[in-house]
């Protein structure tokens, strides 16, 4: 009956002597009478499926082991008594190999078709939420090391307009420092001819007073050779009293 439905294996003959509102119900009956069918079969072939994929699944780790150990056994056969005995093909340890990245499952097996499809999901999810998440933290630090270089930027700039400060106060002071010199030039130059009319003048001074000194030094001589004329003639006059008193006294 369903398989009837879903192929349209009904009867028609009445088919063209409906009214309008029953052809239309009747399509729509149809319809969803297919989609439903179409949806139990899929979940059935689907349970099917995922019921005998996990049977295989949950084989899988057994079989692959029961493989390994019959290739050991298979290869054992070509061993010598002497290799069997050898401790470099027997050694005293137990070598485990296993994947870096293996994932352990809660119940470490694969459960079903729709349990892996969703952890594969899972994962691509994770591993996306993990590239993505390392993305933005690559952008970080490129912004991070962006906003660095822009503040260093800024402090050169900021360095560099405090330097140009310095400058133009540098540049001031320079000018105030040359007008002072200047000044001072100007007031030493000053004073250096103040000094120098005030040397020519002393030396004027000197020379007058040099004048009144050989004046004085010859006035000097004069009053010299007076007073040794006085003194002449006083010895002089003394000699002729001393001549005169003894002939007065006889």
């Amino acid at each position: 009956m369903a398989f009837r439905i879903s192929s349209g294996d009904f009867q028609l003959d009445d088919f063209h002597s409906q009214g309008n509102g029953l052809v239309i119900l009747t399509w729509l009956i149809w319809l969803i009478a297919v989609m439903t069918l179409y949806i139990v079969f899929m979940n059935f072939i689907i349970a099917v499926i995922s019921e005998s994929y996990e049977r295989v699944m949950q084989k899988l780790i057994a079989e692959s082991y029961r493989v390994k150990a019959n290739l050991t056994v298979e290869r054992e056969q070509f061993f010598s008594s002497e290799d069997l005995k050898s401790t470099k093909y027997f050694p005293q340890y137990i070598v485990v190999r296993r994947p870096l990245n293996a994932v352990i499952k809660e119940d470490g097996e694969w459960q079903g078709f729709i349990k892996d499809l969703k952890y594969t999901i899972r994962t691509t999810v994770a591993k996306s939420k993990a590239d993505i998440i390392q993305n933005l933290h690559q952008l970080q630090t490129q912004n991070n090391q962006k906003l660095d270089k822009i503040d260093e930027v800024l402090a050169l700039h900021q360095k560099q307009f405090t330097n140009d400060g310095l400058d133009e106060k540098i540049k001031i002071l320079s000018e105030k420092h040359d007008q002072v010199c200047e000044s001072s030039k100007k007031d030493l130059q000053i004073l250096k001819t103040d000094l120098d009319e005030l040397a020519i003048g002393l030396e004027l001074q000197n020379k007058d007073f040099n004048i009144k000194v050989d004046g004085l030094d010859k006035q000097a001589k004069g009053l010299d050779i007076k007073v040794a004329k006085i003194q002449d003639d006083i010895e002089f006059i003394k000699n002729s009293l001393t001549q005169l008193l003894p002939k007065y006294n006889q």
